[in-house]
């Protein structure tokens, strides 16, 4: 492919690093479709790299700055932008998903989508901070509002889920762990979870009531989507309790409504984040509050290789492509 050129008001990145990531699979299977009939596309939606050229009308970056990317180029007008919502934009484009994204030497963004990065925050570790860490801290700060001292369920210790276990740690919550690969258990068990439970075994909401007494969680945190793991965690939460949708399959949640009243549980959709969120989890890696879990780099032709283990549930934190 050609190198991209930019017009007065874009920037072109040289991509340092570029964490590949789940969504990717869901492309491939069909159950995404680029919904602007954008074909071909690169893939590649968390990117992290440095500042090659900007175009004149560029005021806050220059040649050479550190950045990471926000992979939703959002109109910046409509009424979900100008509430800091960009991730709702009415007229939303998304690097890797409707126009090119981070598997490549170069990609072509606006201004707006970009954040500095801190020189204290390596390349491979900030190229995950945009969907991997971004999106499980808007699901869980925004939208559950998890507090200190509440307890929390995560279904899938993937790249998010490593992610979401240390958003919630940061922000005092206890954090309970569902998954099916007793390595990712185990990893779960050294970085200090405070309960884990075999995702193959029957009764796993019943076994999450009696590691919190009784009670249930006060939020569930859904990274697979398929139909066992979401009645897992649905029958999994304490009264009031909060499921927050982030991964999903083509599968159907089917939940009695008479359910949903008696408990006055709420199920909240939430997809990929705020600038503002990536703002904050960049700052959240600069204090070394949080530290992706990276669990290899690659080069960019070895990416489908990836997306096979990852489809075989074989890839433990994130792996990240590097030009």
């Amino acid at each position: 492919m050609e190198k991209p050129k930019i017009t007065e008001d874009e920037v072109l990145v040289k991509v340092k690093a570029a964490g590949v990531c789940h969504t990717d699979l869901h492309f491939l299977d069909g159950t995404l479709v680029p919904w602007k009939g954008t074909l071909p596309i690169t893939l590649g939606h968390e990117i992290a790299g440095e500042i090659e050229e900007v175009g004149k009308k560029v005021k806050n970056f220059k040649k050479g700055d550190r950045v990471v990317i926000n992979n939703n180029k959002s109109c910046g007008k409509c009424e979900y932008c100008k509430r800091g919502m960009q991730n709702l934009c009415n007229d939303l484009d998304q690097h890797g998903f409707t126009i090119d994204g981070g598997y490549a030497e170069y990609v072509k963004t606006v201004e707006r989508t970009l954040v500095k990065l801190p020189k204290e925050v390596p390349f491979e570790k900030a190229a995950v901070l945009p969907c991997a860490v971004g999106s499980v801290y808007h699901g869980l700060t925004d939208q559950a509002k998890l507090e200190a001292g509440e307890s929390l369920l995560i279904n899938g210790f993937g790249g998010l889920g490593t992610s979401a276990f240390q958003v919630a740690k940061h922000l005092g919550a206890k954090v309970f762990v569902v998954d099916v690969s007793k390595e990712k258990l185990k990893m779960a068990e050294e970085m200090g979870a405070d309960g884990v439970i075999d995702g193959t075994k029957p009764n796993v909401n019943e076994e999450i009531k009696r590691m919190t007494g009784g009670k249930g969680v006060n939020v569930a945190l859904e990274l697979v989507g398929l139909k066992k793991t979401m009645e897992n965690a649905f029958n999994s939460l304490a009264k009031m309790g909060r499921y927050v949708i982030i991964g999903y399959t083509k599968d159907l949640l089917e939940i009695n409504p008479l359910s949903l009243v008696v408990g006055e549980f709420r199920i909240i959709g939430s997809v990929s984040y705020t600038h503002q969120n990536l703002i904050d989890v960049v700052e959240l890696a600069r204090k070394k509050k949080i530290s992706p879990v990276v669990s290899k780099t690659v080069k960019l032709d070895e990416i489908p290789e990836v997306l096979n283990q990852m489809k075989e549930k074989k890839v433990v934190g994130r792996v990240v492509a590097k030009p």
